[in-house]
């Protein structure tokens, strides 16, 4: 049998020979370049809420260290602590390198992340985003023999001075019978022990004398030594500043609630206290 091949006359397809365009229309890059601002504005906010939250878990940490050294300088003398300032000869704070003396290195939380800058004026006090020092320490025996050494005086975290033995000072503010002098078990968690701060520490009076300070009132280059209850109330953590307790604990404290802390044995509290700039 004889087979037939049929083939068919296939058009060639026709081809478009106008150049594609590959680029974007200038509406597009507009609606691409709205995207990104809105998501960079959604995302902005959560990663510096991040960022801070993130700075004081750190600044919690360091004070949990401190706090040890605090329990382990008080179980070595007889649940007793150390006398602090003014001493004798210098105006210097005694309680850091004294404690560094004791227990090594505190290099590596004696700064705040969030107050990790040197402070920029004259009397060398810091503020919400600067360390107070550093200083010379000449006074009993703590200086180093090299410059490197003599100026370890800085930090941005400061002691409640009413905590203090009064062996040779006498007390702050000629009141001994204020001072904790010793750990307690009563109030021991109203009781602050250290926290960020923009000295060496403080010593507030009572509630209703502490009037809340301007918004970082140290910052400027004459400071108001004045403000006791204002060294520590500080921004660093969102309305927030963090402390170490008595018992042991450390707690992020909202401003306000500064007033209400159980600071010498005398203490006034105040529950009520506004603080205009944080509204």
């Amino acid at each position: 049998m004889m087979m037939i091949k049929i083939t068919r006359n296939r058009q060639p397809a026709k081809r478009n020979n106008r150049p594609r365009n590959l680029g974007f229309t200038l509406i597009e890059l507009l609606v691409v370049i709205a995207v990104i601002a809105m998501l960079m504005g959604i995302l902005m906010p959560a990663l510096r809420k991040a960022r801070n939250s993130g700075r004081s878990a750190v600044c919690k940490a360091h004070l949990r260290q401190w706090g040890t050294i605090f329990f382990m300088y008080a179980t070595d003398n007889d649940d007793k602590f150390w006398d602090d300032g003014p001493m004798p000869g210098t105006g210097d704070a005694v309680w850091l390198p004294m404690l560094a003396s004791l227990y090594g290195n505190v290099d590596k939380f004696r700064l705040c992340p969030t107050a990790s800058k040197p402070s920029t004026n004259t009397y060398k006090i810091g503020s919400t985003f600067t360390y107070w020092g550093p200083w010379p320490f000449i006074g009993h025996g703590f200086a180093g023999t090299n410059p490197d050494e003599e100026f370890r005086n800085y930090g941005s975290y400061g002691t409640n001075l009413w905590i203090n033995n009064t062996e040779i000072t006498g007390g702050w503010m000629g009141k001994p019978d204020w001072q904790w002098k010793t750990l307690q078990s009563k109030y021991a968690a109203e009781i602050p022990m250290i926290g960020d701060c923009v000295w060496f520490g403080s010593h507030p009076l009572d509630g209703a004398s502490e009037v809340p300070p301007s918004e970082d009132y140290f910052g400027g280059e004459e400071p108001d030594f004045g403000y006791l209850m204002g060294r520590f109330c500080l921004n660093r953590h969102s309305r927030s500043m963090n402390m170490t307790f008595m018992d042991g604990s450390t707690q992020k404290v909202i401003l306000n609630d500064l007033w209400s802390l159980k600071w010498h044995k005398e203490y006034e509290r105040v529950y009520d206290i506004e603080i205009p700039w944080l509204n």
